[in-house]
Formats: structure tokens, C-alpha cells, sequence
């Protein structure tokens, strides 16, 4: 078995008793984003993980916070979009400055994924209840387009953005039935008919860092098991992988080219596996939520949530037999 050399690097109280969400990115300079939210939508909180203070805190409420996402913006800012229970708000990241602008209210948005247009610009993808796939401009919230509603579909719990090796862009997603839908990322056409996917409704779908090829895992409102899919055939890669727990977050990354999953869920252990053998990887580490990315240099910063609400961040460096 291959391992994950690393260290505790940073640990503070997120302020509550309970996990927090959570998005690790870094910006144009290389500094790193640490964003946590409550999911009844009380607090947003960006933090500097050197000191575990806040660097801003938005206290006046949403209507609940589904998912997150992080948006690069041309000019070097960065866009902090988040789906409530009405739609998707948004700040910027850097300093905290709510933009009541860019609010969209219309549906209940579960998931978010962000992609680029053809021309390089930053797109917003969202999974709504009433079934459709929505796309805004993600420099302003502009509505671009949406999926048909209607069409045998339920509610769409899960949205993926995976550019192809060819230039293109698919957007996957997953609903409340277990089906997996993919879809032309520009026109917002339907690329084939859904696969049936998962035992039961799709609750994460996540991009796989793999050279060459397109590939996602996806995770069911049980929890227990992970499927990977190669995204153009729309076919599973067997044998599924095992998370020992109910999974409650998502998160993959290149570590040392090779593309592994990080899961984190009931029992407050993350796990991770060889995304393209699903083969386990031993890792240390404690947390419900996880979020990770690769820094310019190699080396991996992985950031959870406990159970008790601490905030934690690891540094890998390497994978050792």
C-alpha cells in the first residue's frame, strides 16, 4: 500500500459545535483561500490558516448554504458563489464584499461546478430542484441558459464541470433517482439519455484529475460506495470502491501524477484511494468535511471539519510505499 507523507500544519475552532462546509483554494498569487459555511446559511467565513483568524465574516444570513464554489476571475479576483434554498449569492472572496448584484433567485439550487466558455471565460453551473442544469456568466450572475425542466427528471442533487481532451466541455449530473445525465456544457443540450447510476439519488459528483481521459466519481445518498465513470462512454469502472461510512464530502486532486480520491464522512476519518486502480492510500487524518488542491510546487493542502467543529489543514508532500 502506497501512503501520504505529510503534517498537521493548522487547527482553530471554526466557532461552532458542529462540522462547517468548507472550500481550500489559492488565488492568483498563490495565497490561500480558506472559506468555511453553515449549512442554515448563519455565517460565511473566509480565514488565514497561519494565524486561524478571520479575515472576514458575513453574519447577516442566507437561506441555508447547499454547496460552494470558488470562481477565478481574468483580472486575478476571485468570486465566492454559493446555493441556498432561493438560488445562488455571492461575494468576493478577497474581501468579503457581498454583491447583492449578482443574486439569482428562482429555485433551490443543490450543487455548483465551475467551467469556462470557448473563449476562456468563467462559467457557474448549478443543480436545480425543479430538474434542470442552469449556467450563468460567473463574472457578473447573469443567467446564460438552463436545461429544459420536466423530461422524466426529479430533482438534480449533484453538477459537474469536466473539460474533454479535445477542447469541449461536459457537464454531468446526478438525481433524486440515481441517474447520471450528461450534457453539452455551451448549448446545455442533452448528450445521450441518462445511465442508471446509483442505488439510490446522485449527492456528489466530482471532477478526476486524470491525463488523457475524463473521468468522475459519484457518490449516492447512502454514502457507502464510490462509482467511477469515464465520462464520455457514460459507463461505470468496476470494481466500485468502498468508503467504510457514510459519505458526507467529496474531494480529489493530483498528488505526484497520480489521481487520487479523498472522501470524509460519518465515522470523522478521511480516506483516500488511487482514483484510476481503486486501490487505498494510507492517510492520517480526522474530519467529516473535506476540501482539497494542489499547490504550484506539488505539495497538497488538504483542509477539514470535525465533528466538533474544528478546522483542520495538512500539508502532503509525497507518496511513500
Amino acid at each position: 500500500m502506497r501512503y501520504m507523507v505529510g503534517r498537521e500544519i493548522a487547527r482553530f475552532s471554526s466557532g461552532f459545535g458542529h462540522p462547517v462546509r468548507l472550500l481550500l483554494e489559492a488565488d492568483a498569487n498563490e495565497e490561500v483561500l480558506l472559506v468555511t459555511t453553515v449549512p442554515n446559511g448563519s455565517e460565511v467565513t473566509r480565514w488565514d490558516i497561519s494565524t486561524g483568524e478571520r479575515v472576514w465574516c458575513y453574519d447577516e444570513g442566507t437561506s441555508g448554504c447547499n454547496d460552494e464554489a470558488l470562481v477565478h476571475l481574468p483580472d486575478g479576483g476571485v468570486l465566492l458563489a454559493i446555493a441556498t434554498e432561493d438560488g445562488v449569492e455571492w461575494w468576493d472572496a478577497l474581501t468579503g464584499r457581498y454583491c447583492p448584484e449578482m443574486t439569482w433567485e428562482d429555485w433551490t439550487i443543490w450543487a455548483l461546478s465551475v467551467g469556462s466558455s470557448p473563449d476562456g471565460q468563467p462559467l457557474l453551473f448549478g443543480a436545480g430542484q425543479n430538474g434542470s442544469v442552469y449556467r450563468w456568466d460567473a463574472t457578473n450572475g447573469q443567467l446564460l441558459g438552463a436545461t429544459p425542466e420536466g423530461g422524466g427528471r426529479g430533482s438534480m442533487m449533484a453538477v459537474e464541470y469536466l473539460p474533454l481532451p479535445d477542447g469541449r466541455g461536459l457537464v454531468v449530473s446526478g438525481d433524486d433517482s440515481g441517474r447520471i445525465w450528461r450534457w453539452d456544457a455551451w448549448s446545455g443540450s442533452p448528450i445521450v439519455e441518462p445511465t442508471a447510476g446509483n442505488r439510490s439519488r446522485v449527492h456528489i459528483i466530482r471532477a478526476l484529475p486524470v491525463a488523457g481521459d475524463a473521468m468522475f466519481v459519484s457518490s449516492d445518498g447512502e454514502g457507502a460506495v464510490l462509482e467511477r465513470w469515464s465520462a464520455l462512454a457514460g459507463t461505470p469502472l468496476y470494481p466500485s470502491v468502498k468508503s467504510g461510512t457514510d459519505v458526507y464530502a467529496l474531494a480529489t486532486a493530483n498528488v505526484e501524477g497520480a489521481a487520487v480520491m479523498f472522501a470524509a464522512g460519518a465515522d470523522n476519518i478521511v480516506r483516500a484511494w488511487d482514483a484510476v486502480t481503486g486501490e487505498p492510500i494510507g492517510l492520517s487524518a480526522e474530519g467529516t468535511v473535506v476540501s482539497v488542491f494542489t499547490q504550484s510546487n506539488g505539495e497538497v493542502l488538504m483542509a477539514t471539519s470535525t465533528a466538533r467543529g474544528d478546522v483542520i489543514v495538512y500539508e502532503f508532500g509525497s507518496l511513500a510505499e
